[in-house]
């Protein structure tokens, strides 16, 4: 009975590989500092597919770091929009400051 104890215990869905496209998720989105959306949209897109990939094959591993590549991708994309969106609102009042109340 020992024995199949130990095998039982053996057997445990252990992950075994780290999926290099978690790894990539992270990079990429931590990149993002440095060169701006050419970093956090591989970084979302390698996030995702990350993700697939972990839930498809049980001896993958690297969840944790392809939810935090998405999350940080995702911030630096929301980010960008708030930042061009003002840009957008305010170079108008930049061009014409009589436009100003």
């Amino acid at each position: 009975m020992a024995a199949d104890e130990v095998k039982s215990v053996n057997e445990v869905n252990v992950p075994v590989k780290t999926s290099g496209m978690a790894v990539a998720s992270l990079v990429c989105s931590i990149l993002a500092v440095i060169i701006g959306p050419l970093g956090f949209l591989p970084g979302i897109i390698f996030g995702h597919i990350a993700n697939s990939q972990i839930e498809e094959d049980p001896k993958l591993g690297g969840k944790g770091l392809a939810t935090a590549g998405l999350i940080i991708g995702y911030v630096f994309l929301g980010l960008t929009v708030v930042t061009v969106t003002l840009f957008l609102l305010v170079r108008p009042v930049m061009k014409n400051p009589a436009i100003m109340p």
